[in-house]
């Protein structure tokens, strides 16, 4: 669960990491702004790291759960929480 915070964390932090990167490799001057925002650039980087965490989730979604769920139940008169069983 904390992997996942993490994760989700560092993709909300990723724009702003690269946009400060990018005023750094630029040197950017705040006194004196001689150029406009790079909104195509950040728009486009923005649609790529989109698309990239769709692909990767589009991937890894599912990953493990191989096989046949078994509904939560009652065995023994103790509840038994639902699972996947592993392929046979």
């Amino acid at each position: 669960m904390v992997r996942r915070i993490l994760f989700e964390m560092l993709l909300f932090l990723l724009p702003f990491v690269l946009y400060a990167a990018y005023l750094k490799i630029s040197k950017y001057d705040a006194e004196k702004p001689t150029h406009q925002h790079p909104w195509t650039v950040l728009f486009v980087s923005g649609l790529v790291l989109v698309a990239g965490s769709f692909i990767v989730w589009g991937v890894t979604e599912g990953a493990g759960q191989q096989g046949p769920m078994c509904p939560r139940n009652v065995e023994n008169g103790k509840g038994r929480a639902g699972h996947v069983d592993p392929a046979k």
